[in-house]
């Protein structure tokens, strides 16, 4: 009896603590690996990059940089998962989402991370799931995680 009182507790306690995970929001609310939304190309922290890397951040419209193991110093995983490589795209020298490419053996356990993460299982939407929050689109392909961030 005392045993199966302190599963049930273990269990009520789990159920209490998934719905503050999805009120908490998106790892990527603020930004993508402290780096905030809307940050200027000119602001931003030491990624390791060339000169001639952050000169393809376009002073209008839309560019990006990559990233791949060896090159700039962002960690390549997910939770994880290992990463392939990753683009911050930019808007007008804006930075504004990031692209996370993986294995598409991987997709299942990006998926799991992110339902827990926002609370739901995701919209389908044209083969992928998608989630929106907060003036994000966060969007799971079948070998990427595609987040971008829109002001209000």
């Amino acid at each position: 009896m005392r045993k199966s009182k302190w599963m049930w507790i273990g269990v009520m306690v789990s159920l209490l603590t998934v719905p503050a995970f999805a009120q908490a929001g998106s790892r990527y609310t603020d930004g993508f690996r402290g780096i905030a939304w809307g940050t200027h190309k000119d602001q931003l922290p030491d990624l390791g990059l060339s000169k001639k890397a952050l000169g393809r951040i376009y002073k209008s419209g839309p560019s990006a940089v990559m990233f791949m193991e060896g090159q700039g110093n962002l960690a390549m995983d997910f939770s994880g998962v290992a990463l392939k490589s990753i683009f911050l795209r930019f808007e007008d020298q804006r930075f504004s989402g990031a692209d996370l490419i993986f294995s598409p053996a991987d997709r299942a356990k990006i998926h799991s991370v992110l339902a827990v993460e926002m609370g739901s299982q995701g919209k389908s939407r044209d083969g992928a799931v998608q989630w929106t929050a907060a003036g994000l689109v966060i969007e799971l392909t079948e070998r990427e995680l595609l987040v971008a961030h829109h002001p209000r």
